[in-house]
């Protein structure tokens, strides 16, 4: 029995390495702006932060002028990803389905103007939201 819980655990040590950290290789670029994954503090100066926290982003729907940054961060330990839905430009995405654990952020400059829905995977649909750009 001993043996079965040391190999358990020994599995989820392995499992948790595969899927945590930060992907400094950023997502998709879309939108004619960029996206990149970064680990960090709040945004810089002249930009937006959106909270990921108790399964809701927050705030859920926010207005930006094009070039601004919007920093995501995931506040809680379940683990989030944003991924657009639909709007102008490309796709992005902050990485895998559930690839944004405790801390990590998420940093998406977008330089088209319109309307994007964005959404987190692992939590859809009630977890979503909307960027409209100026």
């Amino acid at each position: 029995m001993t043996k079965l819980i040391a190999l358990i655990f020994a599995c989820l040590a392995l499992g948790l390495a595969a899927c945590g950290g930060d992907d400094d290789s950023g997502g998709a670029s879309g939108g004619g702006g960029s996206s990149t994954g970064q680990s960090g503090g709040s945004s810089s100066a002249g930009g937006t932060s959106v909270s990921m926290e108790n399964i809701q982003f927050s705030p859920k729907d926010l207005t930006v002028k094009a070039g601004q940054t919007v920093t995501f961060t995931n506040n809680e330990s379940v683990p989030h990803d944003v991924h657009k839905e639909s709007g102008p430009g490309a796709d992005f995405a902050s990485g895998p389905d559930g690839g944004m654990q405790q801390g990590d952020t998420f940093k998406l400059k977008l330089d088209q103007p319109g309307t994007y829905d964005y959404v987190c995977h692992v939590h859809a649909p009630g977890m979503a939201g909307t960027i409209t750009v100026k």
